[in-house]
């Protein structure tokens, strides 16, 4: 029932532009205040201010979308920044008021037809069992729980930007254990750099893991 009601709040959503008040932050340059259109085939942001010239990206056109909290948005565009020797632009944006909704997210991704970065997974997946874990990283790790279906992968933690959904048919490049006590999740996932390779998720289990794999 919940994938049916996504489902179609997302076919009303694609007939509408979506805006949002928001603030494009920079790490070295001023905040620009303005407004952030999601349309059926592109994406602008408007900023505030005499003379400023309003952005805009068509699907094609951006390379990667982290969906980071319901009131924040990244998009890596393929645009060169010459004084980062050439590394793609990022641009962040950050809500002013209200929240992006999973089905509003749920049209960008499916209008991009690429591998996404979504850090707000929906609730625990109806009718599966979780497996309590924690994430190893190199500076600190969280706990939480991984559920696993035929169709997606899902990391639900209360650690900051750590949650993660991952979809099986795009975006999971392999699953992995080298003992029941060790999973790991290989996926795509966009970066500023020009070589990308699957990024891998490592997970210690809590509890014996049944059965192991080699790949997916």
């Amino acid at each position: 029932m919940r994938t049916l009601i996504l489902f179609l709040l997302t076919a009303m959503l694609a007939t509408a532009a979506e805006h949002f008040d928001v603030v494009r932050k920079s790490p070295f340059w001023r905040d620009q205040h303005g407004t952030l259109q999601i349309e059926d085939a592109q994406v602008c942001f408007a900023p505030k201010g005499k003379g400023a010239e309003a952005r805009c990206w068509s699907y094609t056109d951006i390379q990667h979308l982290d969906w980071v909290s319901p009131t924040r948005l990244d998009l890596l565009s393929y645009e060169d920044v010459a004084w980062k020797l050439g590394r793609d632009r990022l641009y962040r944006f950050e809500l002013v008021e209200g929240e992006l909704s999973e089905a509003q997210f749920e049209q960008m991704r499916t209008k991009l037809g690429k591998p996404v970065t979504d850090r707000v997974p929906a609730a625990a997946p109806a009718g599966e069992e979780g497996l309590p874990v924690k994430q190893l990283k190199t500076f600190g790790g969280s706990e939480g729980e991984l559920f696993l279906s035929p169709e997606q992968i899902v990391y639900r933690t209360d650690a900051k930007e750590q949650a993660r959904a991952w979809r099986m048919d795009s975006e999971v490049e392999s699953v992995w254990s080298s003992d029941p006590y060790r999973l790991e999740v290989h996926v795509y996932e966009g970066s500023e750099g020009a070589f990308r390779q699957p990024k891998v998720y490592k997970f210690e289990l809590r509890s014996r893991s049944t059965e192991s794999s080699t790949g997916a």
